[in-house]
């Protein structure tokens, strides 16, 4: 019954995980394709530009326009870039995961196996820091300019020193991801602690009904 007991709680903590993944994809996608749809457009660089100081830059640079970048304040880019960091995380995972399984296929695993497993897992480690830090930036950047942002352009360009413009979708997405992220992680770590106690429970239990019946 306990080893039972065991392989349903490893089972429930394997569908967790997959769940996570899933979530974490489908938000990868729309991170991805909301940044790039609200990126700068491509302009040509102005190389006088780099010669005048910043006082000055600051004072005749004239605003970018709605269309040519409809988000300056940054969530956008943040969008493109931890989607694509969180879309890439995901994929390491899937191949480690496929990776494993075939490698255990025949039992065993060889050498070149078990370098190769190593690095795939080298790699999630860092995308996973990565995606972290993804997650900081983020924060620091979209709840910071949050209490001045404004989605009217109009209001922006009367203000530009007091204010803080990206257009609607964006920023919201930006917002709304964050705190779903900032609420999954805790609970995903809090769900796999559970379900790490319960097996080691069930583990023990089995093994003193093991003793127990020889």
């Amino acid at each position: 019954m306990g080893m039972e007991e065991y392989g349903e709680q490893k089972t429930n903590a394997e569908k967790t995980e997959k769940g996570y993944s899933l979530i974490q994809i489908i938000l990868g996608v729309i991170m991805l394709y909301i940044g790039l749809h609200h990126l700068p457009a491509a302009t040509e660089v102005d190389t006088v530009a780099t010669t005048i100081s910043e006082e000055t830059a600051a004072e005749t640079a004239p605003l970018p326009s709605e269309e040519s970048d409809p988000c300056p304040n940054g969530a956008a880019y943040y969008l493109y870039v931890a989607g694509i960091v969180i879309l890439v995380t995901n994929l390491v995972s899937i191949v480690s995961r496929i990776s494993k399984y075939l490698a255990m296929k025949d039992g065993t695993i060889d050498c070149g196996e078990a370098c190769g497993l190593g690095f795939l897992s080298f790699a999630l480690l860092v995308l996973f820091i990565a995606d972290i830090a993804m997650l900081i930036w983020g924060s620091v950047l979209v709840f910071g300019a949050w209490s001045t942002w404004t989605d009217d352009y109009a209001t922006y360009a009367a203000a530009p020193e007091e204010l803080n413009y990206c257009a609607y979708q964006p920023m919201m997405t930006a917002f709304v991801i964050l705190i779903i992220k900032w609420v999954l992680i805790p609970l995903l770590m809090a769900l796999i602690c559970c379900c790490g106690c319960l097996c080691a429970c069930f583990g023990i239990k089995a093994a003193s009904s093991a003793q127990n019946t020889v």
